[in-house]
């Protein structure tokens, strides 16, 4: 499973690959505040305190350490929630939650949430729902589980492109002993560079040469589907083509075609694909979570 880091800045974090074995404690809390900024946003909740300098003073005159405080402003009262990470190996017990409800009851905030990623004993749960503290467990997703639980459908991009191309189109081609007026036999001639003009003295001319020139003066003139013929200076030999046994005399070199213009407008649509990186569930509340490796997070409906 990739490793990854957590840089925070001020509206997301970045994850990037890093040498570390995991998360660590200060990484597990500084995505727990993320979560929390990205669900809150919504309702006007913000998070004003976070790490090691969160302290708040309590009625008996202690300082109390949260990892994230958050708050939510209601008719002018504010209304405080005290969030506790608890990055274990082992499942929280209800000791953590009697002594998150004993700060909440002396720094007097209104609501407490527990965050671990191993899940809960049986008496943490009925002690904590007792206490209304919720509990909720955030972990990373291991690499042998299912692979739907590994990719997130983002969301579809549509991309609707407006183009118009504007080109010379050849109609015919006038060698004085033969005439070319075969759409496919001109495209192949422009595109393909094998039409060449050998000289009796064993020259070749690349014939493309022409075919582009006279493109370029058409494209100059630019009036639209005006019928435009152009005569060059005749050169001795014969066109020669692969592929075509036919080796017509070079009489003359004359073109003739006109400028249009070609709708090439298109319309893509593209399901844009993110990883899953964590998943967090609300034991109580029974909604879940996804947190994506570029720090999007999505509500699962009907899990959980």
């Amino acid at each position: 499973m990739e490793i990854l880091t957590i840089v925070e800045t001020s509206t997301c974090i970045i994850m990037k690959s890093g040498s570390s074995t995991g998360l660590n404690w200060q990484e597990y809390e500084a995505v727990t505040k993320y979560i929390y900024e990205m669900l809150g946003a919504t309702y006007g909740i913000k998070v004003i305190g976070y790490g090691k300098d969160c302290k708040l003073e309590g009625k008996s005159g202690v300082k109390h350490q949260v990892d994230v405080l958050t708050e939510q402003l209601d008719g002018g009262l504010s209304h405080r929630t005290a969030i506790e990470c608890k990055f274990l190996n082992k499942k929280v017990t209800k000791e953590i939650v009697m002594k998150l409800h004993s700060i909440m009851s002396d720094a007097g905030i209104e609501s407490g949430i527990i965050v671990c990623k191993k899940g809960y004993t049986p008496d943490t749960l009925t002690y904590a729902e007792h206490q209304g503290i919720r509990l909720v467990e955030l972990r990373e997703v291991e690499k042998d589980e299912a692979q739907d639980e590994h990719n997130i459908n983002a969301f579809i991009l549509d991309l609707n492109i407006q183009v118009t191309i504007t080109r010379a189109n050849i109609i015919s081609i006038d060698l004085g002993s033969t005439q070319i007026t075969d759409e496919d036999e001109i495209r192949e001639m422009h595109f393909s560079n094998d039409a060449i003009i050998l000289t009796p003295d064993g020259i070749r001319i690349p014939f493309g040469t022409y075919l582009t020139a006279y493109c370029k003066e058409v494209s100059r003139q630019n009036q639209l589907l005006k019928t435009i013929t152009i005569n060059y200076p005749p050169v001795k030999g014969k066109l020669i083509r692969m592929d075509n046994d036919d080796q017509p005399d070079i009489e003359k070199i004359s073109f003739t075609g006109f400028l249009c213009e070609i709708d090439a407008s298109s319309k893509r649509s593209f399901q844009v694909v993110d990883q899953v990186w964590m998943i967090m569930k609300e034991i109580f509340e029974k909604k879940s979570y996804k947190l994506s490796k570029s720090g999007m997070l999505f509500r699962d409906i009907g899990e959980y």
